[in-house]
């Protein structure tokens, strides 16, 4: 006797809709990686000056079997194929593997960026949702100024506005916190070369992964806690977790020197210009305001539902409707919106990061571009794009987890 075809064992739908997505997620990158190297292999043309000075070559054929253009280019795309997928990006013309300059900036721009985005995040929809709930018309309206203000602001000012307000209290917090203005007495074993000190690339990449877990715990706990209701814990779980982070690497041993990394990226570069703080804070309010807006539009829109009348006539506190039922509505689109802004957000951190001075991804690819060196412009804007392709799949499973509608729309 056959089975009923219900009978059959089903694939749970987070499994299968994470397989779609990762299809999706590599058919993406192929063709990404695929437009960037053609772009910028056929179209944008080498320095050869740049090339001949890491040698002897003379003639234009020489530099260019020196760097490989005299090889059909889809040889040259499958090579770089491959070695993107053993994490290996070539070399500069300086004979630096690309992988290593990018792993030496990106801890920087990671902190900067993902703590930033997630404040900012955070902030706007709890302000979306709380601000757009309330029908004051006096407060409605400062949310609404502040979020177009902060959605807006143009990224130069922005850094002229936290370099003329924040230098001071930094200097004077760096005083209250009994932290050195030269940082000599934490660096010295590096100013001066001593074999085994401890270098600020170790301790920029432990504060990225470790304030990065926290991140990502502290979300997971979120959005947990607003499901069963416990709105304590919501609250605190960011807070928490980022207190938490830190004070494992205090008690790790790194605390000062993570904390003075934190006011300037660079240790010979003076408080004021180089802060990651400067450049975290600046990524958050460019986030805020998009997200707040978003937030706001999309609860609106869901305020005068059906369900929502529905809820108040059980008798449901006011806060429990717009929390656990209107916002849980609300959020797709805004993660939805989050992505479309996320380009303007990137690009808007890169610009900060380079106005600060400091020695992120945005330092490389700015000095790689004025000196036309290809292989570390390609080797950034892939990691680029890989980072909008994983955070784009972050997106599609967070909906997907709030709105089932969304977990049997192919990829």
């Amino acid at each position: 006797m056959s089975s009923r075809p219900d009978d059959r064992p089903r694939v749970p739908w987070f499994v299968a809709f994470l397989a779609r997505r990762m299809v999706w997620a590599l058919i993406t990158t192929l063709i990404f990686v695929a437009i960037l190297y053609v772009v910028l292999e056929v179209w944008v043309p080498y320095s050869w000056a740049t090339v001949q000075s890491g040698g002897n070559l003379t003639s234009e054929a020489e530099l260019r079997e020196a760097v490989g253009l005299n090889r059909p280019l889809p040889i040259r795309y499958g090579e770089f194929l491959i070695g993107l997928a053993r994490g290996d990006l070539g070399a500069s013309f300086g004979g630096t593997p690309v992988t290593t300059l990018i792993g030496g900036a990106i801890p920087v721009t990671l902190t900067v960026f993902l703590v930033g985005t997630v404040l900012g995040w955070v902030s706007g929809e709890l302000l979306g949702r709380i601000g757009s709930w309330n029908r004051s018309v006096a407060s409605g309206s400062a949310l609404s100024t502040l979020g177009i203000a902060s959605a807006a602001i143009f990224p130069p000012f922005l850094v002229f506005v936290l370099v003329f307000t924040l230098r001071e209290p930094l200097l004077a917090s760096r005083d209250a916190i009994g932290l050195p203005q030269d940082s000599l007495e934490l660096w010295r074993g590096v100013l001066t070369g001593q074999e085994g000190a401890l270098l600020p690339s170790d301790v920029w990449w432990v504060v990225a992964l470790s304030l990065s877990a926290a991140v990502v715990a502290a979300l997971t706990a979120r959005a947990v806690a607003r499901r069963i209701g416990l709105r304590l814990i919501e609250v605190a779980a960011l807070p928490a977790a980022v207190i938490g982070a830190a004070l494992g690497i205090w008690l790790s041993g790194l605390g000062p020197h993570a904390l003075d990394l934190m006011y300037r990226v660079d240790i010979t570069v003076t408080t004021g210009r180089g802060s990651p703080i400067m450049a975290l804070i600046g990524v958050a309010l460019l986030t805020f305001g998009q997200v707040m807006l978003l937030m706001g539009a999309g609860m609106d829109a869901q305020r005068d539902e059906d369900y929502v009348l529905t809820g108040r006539a059980k008798g449901l506190a006011d806060h429990v409707v717009r929390d656990r039922h209107v916002a849980r509505n609300a959020i797709p689109p805004v993660l939805a919106g989050s992505f479309l802004t996320f380009p303007t957000v990137l690009a808007g951190m890169m610009i900060i990061e380079f106005e600060l001075e400091m020695a992120g991804l945005s330092s490389v690819l700015f000095d790689a571009i004025e000196s036309q060196d290809i292989p570390v412009i390609m080797g950034i804007l892939v990691v680029l794009g890989l980072v909008g392709v994983a955070f784009r799949l972050v997106t599609d499973v967070a909906i997907a987890t709030l709105d089932p509608r969304r977990r049997g729309v192919r990829a």
